[in-house]
């Protein structure tokens, strides 16, 4: 059935109430967002792929991530990227350098929609080489992916927990970079203490590639330099004896087609 059949209104105020595991939960969620996010939504539970959302777990100015369920119970996190984020145009050239994404409009939805698709391509090359968020499913502004975390909590960031191997720890971190750039050639873009999380087995996830281009893209050496530098100067703060400068300097010996 074509979506021109289809009254996605109507079908919004009789399976949201399902969607949601409480009243207060839906009406913030109508306070958010609008009505193609809702449509999408509504597409993802007929295919399958999300049966309830159970609360938010972050928002900010571009997106906003929720706790949810699939419809095996599965615990997942669904990221959607608000359509009025209004860094789209910064997207765009991110986009444009990219030469996986070359055929889309400059409007702003289609933007944010090639951004949501170009993370769940991020995530699904970076899965292969280091820790990261499993893909489970896109459609338009959002993202499912798995839930990294316990019990509804996530795991703490990078930033809030003690160090106890600064050296072995860094040298993990610097190992991805180049498996990123020489297996799966990509660059995170916007790597940082904030941008990964630890296990309770103490492993190391990176989060959050929606930055992440392809090595071929014009920014991307300066990217990942950045990401060096600023995962370095953490580890090095936490007592590494690896400097940014050395760090940088590994790296740049290690990655290929420089």
């Amino acid at each position: 059935m074509k979506d021109t059949n289809i009254d996605w209104a109507e079908r919004w105020k009789e399976d949201s109430r399902e969607m949601f595991d409480s009243s207060e939960g839906r009406k913030a969620f109508e306070n958010v967002f609008d009505h193609p996010t809702k449509k999408s939504l509504l597409k993802l539970g007929d295919r399958g792929v999300l049966k309830r959302l159970r609360g938010t777990i972050e928002s900010g100015k571009e997106s906003a991530i929720f706790l949810a369920e699939t419809p095996s119970d599965r615990t997942v996190a669904v990221k959607i990227y608000m359509n009025q984020a209004g860094a789209f145009r910064n997207m765009e050239k991110y986009l444009r350098g990219d030469k996986r994404f070359r055929n889309f409009k400059s409007d702003r939805r289609s933007v944010i929609q090639e951004w949501c698709k170009k993370e769940y391509r991020n995530l699904d090359k970076a899965s292969r080489v280091v820790g990261s968020p499993e893909t489970v499913g896109y459609e338009d502004n959002i993202l499912v992916m798995e839930f990294l975390g316990e019990q509804g909590v996530p795991y703490p960031r990078l930033k809030e927990v003690e160090i106890q191997n600064p050296d072995q720890a860094l040298e993990q971190v610097l190992n991805g970079i180049v498996k990123l750039w020489n297996q799966e050639e990509i660059v995170h873009g916007d790597l940082s203490e904030y941008n990964m999380l630890v296990t309770a087995r103490g492993g190391l996830e990176w989060i959050d590639f929606s930055q992440g281009v392809h090595r071929t893209h014009p920014e991307a050496e300066t990217l990942l330099e950045r990401d060096v530098k600023n995962i370095a100067d953490f580890f090095h703060r936490q007592g590494s004896d690896t400097d940014p400068q050395n760090a940088c300097e590994r790296v740049f010996q290690e990655v290929e087609d420089l």
